[in-house]
């Protein structure tokens, strides 16, 4: 697809003799919201895994900006543009919000080890404009310059979320994944990250989506995908997808008529 940033070409992933994705295809368009679903243990997030390099798929074939990235591994795939969050959140516990979200700011920070040593003027300039780049997201993401200096494990639960995207965001992606980043929030605090996601895509940044909140779901994203078994169930506009009868039986709990 010329539009897409991201495809999959018959991807397959097993551990052992579990097939956790079977010649899965999908792919994102540029500058979507691309809504990843499916029942728990569907293989949602054996999906990201495999796109950011945590686990090399078995066979088949991973694009992304029209060149092959299934053999790049963690750091290659991350700087050739796409970023992630967890699900379940992962902050360092010591570090303050501000030293949190410059970490996802190291595949930027090129110096040399002598200059960062002894201090140099380049490593000075590169570190201060690093710095303004981490407080120009803080904004961004919603928490402001007054949360820099407090350990980002203290903040509250939708709080570390936000860091958690900033930290992604840091690292410049052309491709922001997202795992449940709505995950044990309230509907305001839903609304809110919703928000966000759309002010994200607004600067031309791709996401990809994992959630089971169906309504925000409907409302926020462009194109859906269903996973079930490890399989493509179906693929398409949020309200095609979701009035498909099969979807409805297998994800959304409802009899096949």
């Amino acid at each position: 697809m010329m539009s897409a940033i991201l495809s999959t070409e018959a991807v397959t992933v097993r551990f052992g003799g579990l097939e956790a994705l079977s010649a899965f295809d999908f792919a994102v368009k540029k500058e979507a919201i691309h809504g990843l679903i499916g029942p728990n243990g569907a293989g949602k997030t054996t999906v990201l895994n495999v796109l950011t390099g945590f686990v090399r798929p078995t066979t088949g074939r991973l694009l992304f900006a029209g060149s092959e990235i299934g053999g790049l591994g963690v750091n290659g795939i991350a700087a050739a543009g796409l970023a992630r969050t967890f699900q379940n959140i992962r902050l360092f516990g010591s570090m303050t919000v501000l030293e949190s979200i410059l970490v996802g700011a190291h595949l930027r920070f090129h110096n040399s080890p002598i200059g960062l040593i002894f201090r140099s003027a380049a490593a000075r300039r590169a570190e201060r404009e690093m710095i303004e780049s981490a407080y120009e997201v803080l904004d961004f993401v919603g928490l402001g310059s007054s949360a820099a200096g407090r350990i980002a494990t203290t903040l509250s639960y939708g709080h570390q979320r936000r860091v958690e995207i900033a930290r992604a965001l840091m690292s410049k992606p052309k491709l922001l994944l997202l795992d449940e980043p709505l995950a044990g929030m309230n509907s305001h605090e839903k609304t809110e990250i919703a928000a966000l996601v759309c002010a994200i895509r607004a600067e031309g940044i791709s996401v990809l989506l994992i959630e089971h909140d169906m309504q925000i779901m409907r409302s926020l994203c462009d194109h859906l995908t269903v996973l079930n078994y490890g399989k493509r169930l179906a693929d398409g506009k949020p309200c095609e997808v979701l009035g498909d009868p099969a979807v409805q039986a297998a994800y959304l709990g409802r009899k096949r008529v």
